[in-house]
Order: C-alpha cells, then sequence, then structure tokens
C-alpha cells in the first residue's frame, strides 16, 4: 500500500501542491489536484503507478461542484490505487494525459463529449459517441428524454405527410409529377440533385499516398471494414489504409450501439441498476451485475450471507465459462476452422441450461442483486452441474487437439497481433489481455471478492502477448472455472441466499468504485450517491473499450486476413463499448 507521505513526497518534488490528499470512505486515497497543475502531477506520479485504469467525469454543478474528472491510477507491484480528481467549469478545457498513460485516448474524448469539456493536447480530439451537434448527454441540465418525447418536439403538429411535404418545398426538393407516387419518390428527387457529393471523411491517423508515376508502390486505398460483418465480432467499424493487402494504418469508430446505460442509470433505483448492465455486457451478465451489488453494498453497509457469496461465485464462474465458449469457438471460425465454432456452441448450451435453470433466463439474468441473489440454486440444477463437471475436462482436452494442436492454426496464431508487456500496461490492459503480456494480475486473487478468498485457483500467465498466448490464457482460465465451480458445490455453506433489505433501499451519501475480473477483463462499477433510492451518476469501466485500444494498435503492418485474427482474439463486447 503507497502511503500519503510517499504520495506528498512526490508532489514536493514535482512542485505541484494538491488541493487536498486524503483517505476516503469507499474510496481509497484521493488527491484532488488543480487543472493547471494536472499535468506536472502525473509527471511526478508516472513512475509510481504503472497504469491508468479508469477516466471518468461527473456534473456536480447542481452541488455546486463543476465538472468533475475521476482518474484512477493502479501500482501493481504494490497492489494500491491512487484516485486524482481535478474540478472544471462547465465548457473548460481539459489537458490530456495521453502523453503520460495511452489508455486515456478514449475515455478523454468520451468525457470531454459527455460533459460538455474541450479537450487539448490530445492526439485525435474527435467526437467518439454522439452525433455532432447533441448536447452533452450526461450532464445534469440535459434531461432524460423517451422516444415519445423526442417525437413530440422534432414532428411538427398536424398530418405528418403535409408536414414532410412542407419542409421538402422549404428545402427546394422538386416533386414527382405524378402526385400519387409514394412519398419515398420526393426523398430521390434530393439524391438527383446536381450538387455533387462531399468528399469521403478520412480520420487523422489515416494518410492517403498520392499517385506518383516515378514510385513503384501500390497506391494507398481506404476499407471500410464492419460496422455489419461477422469479422468484427458487433457493430464495429474500422476505416483501414490499406497498401495492397497489408494495412497500413487503421481507426476504430464505435458508437453504432450506443446502450445509454450511464444515463439510464440516474433515473433507475439501486435493485433495478443490474438490467441496465445486462444488456453491457450481455454475454457475461452475472459478473456486471455482481460489481454492481458490491457497490451498493459497499455504500449501504450491507452485510451479506456466506450462502449468498458462494452462489454468487458459481453462477460467476459458469457465467465465464458459457462467455469463454462463444469466443473460443469463433475465434477458430475465423481462421477457417469450422468444427471447433460447432463443438463450443453445444458446450455452452449446457452451462447456459444451468444459467437458465438457476436464475430462470439465458441471457439477462437480473439475478445477483444488492443483499444476495434472487433466488437459491435447486437440486436439480446441482444434479445438471454435476454431469457437466463429469465430461468437461476432457472436452476442453478436444477443443485443443481439434484447434490449437493445429499447425494450420499456429502459424495463424503465433506472432500475430503482439501486444508488449509495455503497451499493455500503457493502454490499460486487464484480464486475460494483460496475462497473456505477462502481468500477473488477478482481481479475484489479488483483491478477493464475494467468497474468492476461499477459492483455490491458479492464474496462468505467458510472455509473447499474441494472438497464441490470448487463447492458451483463456483456455487455462476456462479449467480454473472448472475447478472452482466445483468447490462451490463442495463447500456450499447453509444459510440465506439474501439479507432482509427495505422495499426501497436509500443508499447514504457518498462515492465508491467496485471492480470484478468479469469475463474480458476489469468490469468496474464507480457510483456517486446523494442520499436517495437512485445514484447521483453511476459510471461503468468497460474492460473491451481498453482492449478496443490496443487491438487497433496491433492492425498496421498486418495482413487484412491476419488482422482479423487479431481482432477476434480480443474479445470485444460492443454493448458495455458503446454503453
Amino acid at each position: 500500500m503507497i502511503e500519503r507521505a510517499r504520495i506528498a513526497e512526490l508532489l514536493s518534488g514535482a512542485s505541484v501542491t494538491p488541493v487536498s490528499l486524503e483517505d476516503e470512505s469507499c474510496l481509497g486515497l484521493v488527491l484532488r489536484v488543480a487543472a493547471d497543475d494536472l499535468l506536472a502531477t502525473f509527471a511526478a506520479l508516472r513512475d509510481s503507478f504503472e497504469q491508468l485504469i479508469d477516466l471518468l467525469g461527473a456534473d456536480l454543478t447542481p452541488r455546486n461542484g463543476g465538472i468533475e474528472v475521476t482518474y484512477r491510477l493502479r501500482s501493481l507491484q504494490e497492489n494500491s490505487d491512487l484516485v486524482v480528481k481535478t474540478t472544471l467549469e462547465p465548457g473548460a478545457a481539459l489537458p490530456s494525459v495521453t502523453g503520460f498513460y495511452l489508455s486515456a485516448l478514449l475515455p478523454e474524448r468520451e468525457a470531454c463529449e459527455m460533459f460538455g469539456l474541450k479537450l487539448t493536447g490530445h492526439p485525435n480530439p474527435k467526437h467518439l459517441l454522439l452525433t455532432e451537434g447533441l448536447p452533452p448527454m450526461l450532464l445534469k441540465s440535459v434531461p432524460l428524454r423517451s422516444e415519445e418525447d423526442i417525437q413530440a418536439e422534432t414532428l411538427p403538429e398536424g398530418d405528418p405527410a403535409l408536414q414532410l411535404l412542407q419542409e421538402f418545398e422549404e428545402r427546394g426538393i422538386i416533386p414527382p409529377e405524378d402526385p400519387d407516387d409514394p412519398l419515398e419518390n420526393y426523398v430521390m428527387a434530393e439524391w438527383l440533385s446536381p450538387e455533387p457529393p462531399p468528399g469521403p471523411i478520412v480520420p487523422r491517423n489515416i494518410r492517403r499516398q498520392d499517385d506518383d508515376p516515378q514510385s513503384l508502390s501500390t497506391n494507398h486505398y481506404l476499407l471500410q471494414i464492419g460496422p455489419a460483418h461477422p469479422a468484427t465480432h458487433g457493430v464495429l467499424n474500422i476505416v483501414a489504409e490499406m497498401d495492397g493487402e497489408k494495412i497500413v494504418s487503421s481507426e476504430a469508430h464505435v458508437g453504432n450501439l450506443h446502450r445509454g446505460i450511464e444515463k439510464l442509470a440516474e433515473s433507475r433505483r439501486y435493485h433495478q441498476l443490474g438490467t441496465l448492465v445486462d444488456r453491457g455486457d450481455y454475454v457475461g451478465g452475472c459478473n456486471n451485475e455482481l460489481a454492481v451489488a458490491l457497490a451498493v453494498e459497499q455504500l449501504a453497509e450491507i452485510e451479506v450471507p456466506d450462502r449468498a457469496s458462494w452462489i454468487r461465485v458459481l453462477m460467476a464462474e459458469i457465467n465465464r465459462l458459457a462467455s469463454h465458449y462463444i469466443w473460443f469457438g469463433p475465434t477458430g471460425l475465423d481462421t477457417g476452422a469450422m468444427g471447433i465454432f460447432l463443438f463450443c456452441l453445444y458446450d455452452r448450451e449446457l452451462w447456459l441450461d444451468v444459467l437458465e435453470e438457476i436464475s430462470g433466463q439465458r441471457m439477462m439474468f437480473n439475478y445477483i442483486r444488492p443483499g444476495g441473489v434472487v433466488a437459491d440454486i435447486t437440486p436439480k440444477s446441482v444434479q445438471m452441474i454435476e454431469d457437466i463437471l463429469k465430461i468437461a475436462d476432457g472436452r476442453l482436452d478436444e477443443h485443443y487437439d481439434a484447434l490449437m494442436a493445429s499447425e494450420i492454426f499456429q502459424q495463424r496464431a503465433c506472432g500475430v497481433g503482439v501486444v508488449s508487456k509495455e503497451d499493455a500496461l500503457s493502454l490499460g490492459a486487464t484480464g486475460f489481455v494483460a496475462r497473456a503480456s505477462g502481468i500477473d494480475w488477478d482481481l479475484r486473487r489479488d483483491r478477493p471478492y464475494a467468497a474468492y478468498d476461499k477459492m483455490d485457483f491458479d492464474v496462468l500467465t505467458a510472455d509473447s502477448g499474441d494472438v497464441w498466448a490470448r487463447m492458451f490464457c483463456r483456455l487455462d482460465e476456462m479449467r480454473q472455472s472448472l475447478r472452482i465451480v466445483r468447490q462451490c458445490l463442495d463447500g456450499m455453506p447453509e444459510g440465506d441466499f439474501s439479507a432482509k433489505l427495505p422495499r426501497v433501499l436509500r443508499v447514504p451519501e457518498g462515492e465508491c468504485y467496485v471492480p470484478v475480473e468479469a469475463p474480458r477483463g476489469e468490469m468496474g462499477v464507480h457510483i456517486y450517491s446523494d442520499g436517495t433510492d437512485k445514484p447521483y451518476r453511476m459510471s461503468y469501466r468497460p474492460p473491451t473499450l481498453y482492449s478496443l485500444m490496443i487491438s487497433d494498435l496491433t492492425l498496421p503492418g498486418h495482413f487484412l486476413a491476419d488482422g482479423i485474427v487479431s481482432l477476434g482474439s480480443f474479445d470485444f463486447c460492443f454493448g458495455e463499448v458503446d454503453r
């Protein structure tokens, strides 16, 4: 644990005078600095804290607090976090810290866009999620509107068809000669206007090579990969600059699946938050629900029964297995291995049957809630788990032989998509992506929660940081999950599955951050409570947002086919990227 005296010493050497440096309940050691001292502060702390784990904003203007930007730094060697906070006026400039931590590349753009701040010193300060011209959606002054509210504001009174015709006349669109033609023809008239279409929008890091008759190289061209393509594993859109079949540079575009989870959370009671995060990482919902429940319980000082904690671990690991199967098989499919995809789908269905038996759902579980779980495990579910465990290890051996022992797959995976340990640290890698690059870190072991402190399991790391290493670490993670599931069945304590809570839970005023080891890395929940039955602000730290930045780094220099394999190995889930 890094102590206050050491932080104060580092800051004094950099001539930074902190606003405050205090231990805050549920949040840890918090350093508050002026915005003008932000860069000097990060320069002083960079050598002691290897990673910037989280970056978020909060609109405290109604509480006379301005726009508060929070950074969470982590020292892996010391197993210690430091929270750095700065406050700005609405519309002020936020200096970019990407010169110290590359993991701020996308979160800074998101925070400034959502809270109306200007971003300075950033290499690519464009809009990330919203269409330009929309208001900063997470400001408290911007209300949460339903679809009906938006339609009532945008559609004029009267007959919609007549109003549409009036709008076309105002814009100078020539109607078709036949008045009985459908309205679609009016739109076609605009498409056929003599005005030339605008040129292509080229990202900042894309550089088109001009035609040069003296050059022997091929002309570069732009290739749109996605957003509706199975090879992108979601609604990812990548604009790639291609030199023949080789990727020269690329930029990932997100925002096609925006959920509005963080805005919606401000109008939901605490026991309803699980339904929102279920739709973030929609393949690993139990782990997301667990993070929310732990955060609420920490703020409200709720004591969870032992049996509930064990059931939570059991469900989290079963959900982890089901999630990993839907990644392991399709990653093989990216290399042309069709069989492994079908085998993994079969095994995933077995675990989904268990999840359905216990929670009633196969995808959006809403099972883990503050105080415990919704229902106890059933004797039938225990028997189902025991039956699967009899064959699960052998099935994983077969999957290894079918895919990873193949020389063809090894040629497609070894040395492809390499992420060095230094890049993984700078870009905020967690979970299997970090472990495949030599970072020995697992929240279940290093900061145990629920009943993980009572579980015996191993954490495997690799050094090569390529597709093969990520596959190998993930496969071992599945074996460890099977070990944990067995221990949960063998050691399940008796007792209640939930604490007794009031019908309407009001959480005392405060602030906390709780991370869990989700299937795709560290999923964190940061909650601001104002003492009511709803969170003042809830932030969701999505691990695949950081994996997306890492994968974008690995694409240049690869052939397109290898780039697709590299992308798939990071296991994206765009419900949480576009949260």
